[in-house]
C-alpha cells in the first residue's frame, strides 16, 4: 500500500513540473534557477522583441510594445501586443507565468490573429528555452 502513495506522489511531482500552455496563459517552471535569476532574464528576453516593461517589476509586471490609442484609433494597422508576467517560487522551483493581457479586440479579426500568432512565437520560444535548460 505504501508503494501506491509513493507513486501517486510522483505523478503529482510531475504534473507540477510540466510545462503548461493554454489559450491565455502558458505555465513554465524552472528547476535550480532562484527566480531573480530568471526575471533577469524574461525582462532580457522581452527586450530584445522590442518589450518594455510597462507596470510592475521584472517579478511581477506588464510588458508592452506598440500604442494603445493607436491601436483603439487605427485598428489592425497598429499592432499592439501586452504580456502579463509573474515570476513566483513554489516547491524549489522557480514558476514563470505568462499570460495574454490583451486580446486583440480592438484590430478586429486581423487583430486577434496578431495577438495570437505573437503569443505563439514568444511561449514556443519560452518553452524551447526552458527545454534547453532542462535538458543540461
Amino acid at each position: 500500500m505504501s508503494e501506491e502513495l509513493l507513486d501517486d506522489n510522483m505523478e503529482t511531482a510531475e504534473a507540477v513540473s510540466s510545462v503548461k500552455i493554454g489559450a491565455d496563459k502558458a505555465v513554465f517552471p524552472f528547476q535550480s534557477t532562484n527566480s531573480d535569476e530568471l526575471a533577469e532574464k524574461v525582462q532580457k528576453f522581452l527586450s530584445g522583441l522590442g518589450y518594455k516593461l510597462e507596470e510592475g517589476n521584472n517579478k511581477s509586471g506588464i510588458y508592452g510594445k506598440g500604442s494603445k490609442i493607436l491601436r483603439i484609433l487605427l485598428g489592425a494597422f497598429v499592432k499592439r501586443f501586452t504580456w502579463g508576467v509573474k515570476i513566483e517560487e513554489s516547491f524549489g522551483e522557480s514558476v514563470l507565468t505568462f499570460t495574454k493581457n490583451e486580446k486583440g479586440y480592438w484590430g478586429g479579426l486581423i487583430g486577434v490573429t496578431q495577438v495570437s500568432s505573437e503569443y505563439k512565437k514568444i511561449t514556443s520560444r519560452l518553452e524551447a528555452y526552458h527545454q534547453k535548460h532542462h535538458s543540461s
